[in-house]
Protein backbone atom coordinates (compact mmCIF):
# COMPACT_ATOMS: atom_id res chain seq x y z
CA UNK A 1 0.00 0.00 0.00
CA UNK A 2 1.17 3.50 -0.78
CA UNK A 3 2.72 5.39 2.11
CA UNK A 4 1.42 8.68 0.72
CA UNK A 5 -1.27 10.20 2.90
CA UNK A 6 -4.22 10.77 0.61
CA UNK A 7 -7.80 11.92 0.90
CA UNK A 8 -9.46 9.82 -1.77
CA UNK A 9 -12.77 11.67 -1.31
CA UNK A 10 -11.07 14.78 -2.73
CA UNK A 11 -9.26 13.04 -5.61
CA UNK A 12 -10.63 13.16 -9.14
CA UNK A 13 -11.55 9.50 -9.76
CA UNK A 14 -13.32 8.03 -12.78
CA UNK A 15 -15.12 4.88 -11.70
CA UNK A 16 -15.95 1.82 -13.81
CA UNK A 17 -18.67 -0.78 -13.21
CA UNK A 18 -17.73 -2.97 -10.28
CA UNK A 19 -17.49 -6.73 -9.97
CA UNK A 20 -20.64 -7.34 -7.86
CA UNK A 21 -23.85 -5.60 -6.78
CA UNK A 22 -22.28 -5.17 -3.32
CA UNK A 23 -19.25 -3.49 -4.96
CA UNK A 24 -20.85 -1.54 -7.83
CA UNK A 25 -17.81 0.63 -8.68
CA UNK A 26 -14.09 0.00 -9.17
CA UNK A 27 -11.12 2.18 -10.07
CA UNK A 28 -7.36 2.35 -9.82
CA UNK A 29 -5.67 5.33 -8.16
CA UNK A 30 -1.88 5.54 -8.44
CA UNK A 31 -1.72 1.78 -8.96
CA UNK A 32 -3.94 1.03 -5.96
CA UNK A 33 -7.12 -1.01 -6.62
CA UNK A 34 -10.20 0.76 -5.23
CA UNK A 35 -13.76 -0.43 -4.69
CA UNK A 36 -16.91 1.27 -3.45
CA UNK A 37 -19.00 -0.99 -1.22
CA UNK A 38 -22.70 -0.48 -0.53
CA UNK A 39 -23.55 -0.80 3.15
CA UNK A 40 -26.68 -1.48 5.22
CA UNK A 41 -28.07 2.06 4.98
CA UNK A 42 -29.49 3.79 7.12
CA UNK A 43 -27.93 1.80 9.99
CA UNK A 44 -24.47 2.32 8.43
CA UNK A 45 -23.07 4.96 6.07
CA UNK A 46 -24.32 4.40 2.51
CA UNK A 47 -20.85 3.74 1.05
CA UNK A 48 -17.41 2.55 2.11
CA UNK A 49 -14.30 3.15 0.04
CA UNK A 50 -11.87 0.23 0.01
CA UNK A 51 -8.28 0.61 -1.17
CA UNK A 52 -6.29 -2.61 -1.43
CA UNK A 53 -9.21 -4.31 0.38
CA UNK A 54 -8.82 -1.96 3.38
CA UNK A 55 -11.57 0.41 4.54
CA UNK A 56 -10.31 3.96 4.17
CA UNK A 57 -13.49 6.09 4.23
CA UNK A 58 -17.21 5.87 4.98
CA UNK A 59 -19.57 8.37 3.37
CA UNK A 60 -23.19 9.04 2.42
CA UNK A 61 -22.81 11.71 -0.29
CA UNK A 62 -21.05 10.88 -3.55
CA UNK A 63 -18.04 13.21 -3.94
CA UNK A 64 -18.54 15.81 -6.68
CA UNK A 65 -15.05 15.18 -8.08
CA UNK A 66 -15.85 11.50 -8.71
CA UNK A 67 -17.36 10.32 -12.00
CA UNK A 68 -19.68 7.30 -12.08
CA UNK A 69 -20.02 5.11 -15.18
Amino acid sequence: MSTKVQNYLEEKITWKPGPTPLHPYRAEVEGEPCLVRLNDFPDDPLYTLLVNEREVAHFDDWPQCWTRP
